[in-house]
C-alpha cells in the first residue's frame, strides 16, 4: 500500500530502515571475514631481470603522435620500418624452415616469408609505403590465412611481436651501439595487462607504456628464446638504451616495428638479412 504521494506509509518506511539494519548488523562480520581471506594485492609479476626504472628515464621523449612519429620519438637522425614475415607451412626439416614455428602441429614447419617475396610472386611493387592487404592475394574470411596452398604464404604476419630469429640479428646490429650490460628501458602498453605496473609511465598522445629498466643483454636473450604463450605476454612494446641512442617499437596491433637511430645504425639495419626500409617520421603509419 502506498499513499496517494506515492510514498510508503511511514510504519512500513520504519520497517524498511530496521530491517536492513538488521542485515548489516548480521552480515558484516561475515563480509569482514571474506576480506580477510583475500589476498592483498602483491608486487608487479615482471621477469626477475628487471627493476624500477626512475622518472628521469623518460624525461624529454617526445612522440609527436602522428605518422610513424606516432610510435617513435623525435630527433633521431634516421628511421626504420622492419615488417614481420608471413609464414610459410612446409614438410619437416625443409631449408629455412623452423620447427612448428607458426604451424598448427608439429607435423608441419614453417618457413619464414619476407613481404618482398610475397610481392614477387603476386606481380606486385614493393615499397616503404606497402600495406600487407595491398600485396598478399586472396585470403580466406579472418584474413590470417592463404585462400590457396599455391601462395607464396600461408599465414599472415603476427601481430604484436618481433620474431625470435629477428631479434639475433637486430642483437648483432644493436649491440654496435650498445654493450651487453648496459642500462635500457622497456616499455610495456597499459592496455596489454600482464603485471607490468609501475609509477614511472612513458605518455604518448595515443599510448600510455609501463616502464621498467634492465640490461640489454638480459632483455635480448629473453626475447630470443622460442615463441611460446609466456614471450608473448612479457612482449615489451618499446625499448632504447639509457643513451638514447636508439628507439625500437613493437607494436601491440601491429605486424611491423619501428626503429629509431643514427644514418649508420639504420643504414646496417637495411642492409642486413632482415627484411627493413628506411622511412620518415611523417610517413603514414603501415
Amino acid at each position: 500500500m502506498t499513499t496517494k504521494a506515492g510514498r510508503l506509509p511511514l510504519g512500513e518506511r520504519l520497517h524498511q530502515v530496521v530491517w536492513r539494519w538488521r542485515m548489516r548488523r548480521q552480515l558484516g562480520p561475515l563480509f569482514e571475514e571474506i576480506e580477510k581471506q583475500v589476498p592483498a594485492p602483491g608486487p608487479p609479476k615482471v621477469l626477475p631481470f628487471y627493476s624500477p626504472a626512475a622518472a628521469g628515464d623518460v624525461e624529454g621523449i617526445l612522440v609527436p603522435g602522428s605518422g610513424v612519429g606516432a610510435y617513435v620519438p623525435e630527433g633521431f637522425e634516421a628511421y626504420a620500418w622492419l615488417p614481420n614475415p608471413a609464414w610459410k607451412w612446409v614438410p619437416p626439416g625443409s631449408d629455412g624452415a623452423l620447427s612448428n614455428a607458426r604451424a598448427p602441429d608439429a607435423d608441419l614447419w614453417a618457413k619464414p616469408v619476407t613481404w618482398s617475396e610475397v610481392a614477387r610472386a603476386n606481380g606486385l611493387p614493393m615499397d616503404r609505403n606497402t600495406r600487407w592487404h595491398e600485396i598478399s592475394g586472396p585470403r580466406t574470411s579472418h584474413g590470417h590465412r592463404a585462400l590457396s596452398p599455391d601462395q607464396a604464404w600461408t599465414w599472415a604476419p603476427g601481430e604484436g611481436t618481433i620474431e625470435p630469429f629477428a631479434v639475433h640479428t637486430l642483437y648483432e646490429l644493436l649491440s654496435r651501439w650498445t654493450g651487453r650490460d648496459d642500462r635500457c628501458l622497456a616499455g610495456k602498453w597499459e592496455g596489454a595487462g600482464g603485471g607490468w605496473e609501475t609509477k614511472v609511465h612513458l605518455v604518448t598522445p595515443h599510448w600510455t607504456y609501463h616502464v621498467w629498466a634492465c640490461a640489454f643483454g638480459d632483455l635480448m636473450d629473453w626475447l630470443g628464446q622460442p615463441d611460446s604463450f609466456e614471450r608473448e605476454q612479457d612482449l615489451p612494446h618499446v625499448i632504447w638504451p639509457e643513451s638514447r641512442e636508439w628507439f625500437f617499437a613493437c607494436l601491440y596491433s601491429g605486424c611491423w616495428s619501428y626503429l629509431a637511430g643514427s644514418l649508420q645504425l639504420i643504414g646496417a639495419v637495411v642492409a642486413s638479412d632482415l627484411e627493413a626500409h628506411e622511412v620518415e617520421l611523417s610517413d603514414h603509419p603501415h
